[in-house]
């Protein structure tokens, strides 16, 4: 299991918010969980009803975000509401039109939430994944993002690395910092 904390994006308006991050996998699985433990009240986290649906666009409010990059440069993006919102995309290459990956289907997802504290853990399939994606002895990488809104409307950029520094761009591959 690997445990990490995600930094904002320089130079842009952020709360002070820690965001912690574990990644684990298997044979069948990816597991991720996202959680927030400070200032949880300053952080937009939607209406409480949880919609379940696939939606587009979630990066315009707040929402979890993880990639997978296999060693072909293929990689797949999948983005996590609070609201369990979700979807994923697939791109063949870098620089691919946005595509969802229609034969994902939902991860396994739960919420924890209190007035200080936020928790989701993801299960995503391996089985759902385009074929061939993991190979044997196949090195993959990951980038694990956050776009947080705030209350005020405020947008934040929140992620491993952020290497392009230029503007918030989660698919920058030297942003994908945890191999494995």
């Amino acid at each position: 299991m690997a445990k990490f904390s995600l930094i904002p994006y320089p130079n842009l308006p952020s709360i002070d918010l820690p965001i912690e991050v574990e990644l684990n996998f298997n044979e069948e699985s990816i597991f991720v969980s996202f959680r927030i433990q400070k200032n949880l009240a300053l952080v937009d986290l939607g209406n409480s009803t949880p919609y379940k649906a696939r939606l587009v666009k979630l990066w315009e409010k707040t929402c979890f975000e993880l990639f997978i990059k296999n060693q072909f440069d293929q990689y797949v993006e999948f983005n996590f509401s609070p609201n369990f919102e979700w979807n994923c995309f697939y791109f063949s290459k870098l620089g691919d039109p946005l595509k969802e990956w229609e034969n994902m289907q939902r991860p396994e997802s739960d919420i924890l939430l209190s007035a200080d504290h936020f928790f989701m853990f993801i299960n995503i399939k391996k089985e759902f994944f385009p074929e061939g994606f993991f190979g044997k002895n196949e090195k993959l990488s990951a980038g694990i993002t956050s776009v947080i809104k705030d209350k005020s409307g405020t947008m934040s950029y929140w992620a491993l690395a952020h290497t392009d520094m230029t503007r918030p761009n989660f698919h920058h591959f030297d942003s994908f910092k945890y191999k494995f």
